[in-house]
């Protein structure tokens, strides 16, 4: 049993995916910064001068200033704080039920770090019950349940359930965050294909993404 829990411990859920308002905060405020200097720059040189003849106007850029994440095939967003989802991205942050699958590799070597499948029922419920389906790089495997429903988790290695129920605060806080922070990234997803983006080093890519799938109960308790 002790060997069981050391397990556990050795993986504990992968971090979730940085916030990017902050960064995207700077972002549009570097081109707002950008395009009044050339507004200004553009007015003084159109601007009258009773000193000599009036210059012509130099073109003016066209168009909105946007920026992207870093990573794969991610739409463009507008210099806002915060994205808005669009197309799939609005389709995962009203999903009531979400499955998707997480690749993590290291982005110098392309070492596996581990996959993981998420499934989550009661999405954004005190009730959200979370499933993780995780293989790690040398290939074993791991179950993790945290019922929010029934305010229990579980853990499964070998074969063999543990129950986690006695430390269920931070298997939620934890579980949760993680689950959280990868819906969250998604609100650039297209609503096909996959989603891969790079953080800390490491790829990201999330795949199999299902919205609103019909999953069990049963899925979420311990057999």
């Amino acid at each position: 049993m002790k060997t069981k829990m050391l397990a556990a411990a050795a993986y504990p859920p992968p971090p979730p995916p940085p916030q990017k308002s902050r960064r995207l905060l700077v972002v549009a405020l570097l081109l707002i910064i950008i395009v009044v200097s050339a507004g200004v720059l553009v007015y003084l040189a159109t601007s009258p001068s009773s000193t000599g003849p009036t210059p012509k106007p130099s073109a003016t850029p066209t168009g909105t200033p946007t920026s992207s994440p870093t990573g794969g095939a991610t739409p463009t967003s507008t210099a806002t704080a915060t994205p808005t989802p669009s197309g799939g991205g609005a389709n995962v942050a009203g999903a009531s039920s979400l499955q998707y699958s997480v690749s993590v590799t290291n982005s110098s070597s392309g070492a596996s770090l581990g996959t993981y499948t998420f499934k989550a029922k009661n999405v954004g419920t005190s009730n959200m019950m979370i499933r993780i389906d995780f293989t790690d790089p040398s290939g074993g495997s791991f179950v993790y349940i945290v019922n929010g429903a029934l305010q229990q988790a579980w853990m499964q290695t070998g074969g063999q359930w543990i129950d986690l129920s006695s430390s269920y605060t931070s298997q939620w806080s934890s579980w949760n965050s993680a689950f959280t922070g990868y819906k969250n990234s998604l609100a650039g997803w297209a609503g096909v294909g996959d989603y891969t983006y790079t953080s800390n080093g490491e790829t990201i890519r999330i795949y199999n993404i299902i919205v609103n799938p019909s999953l069990a109960d049963s899925l979420f308790q311990h057999s």
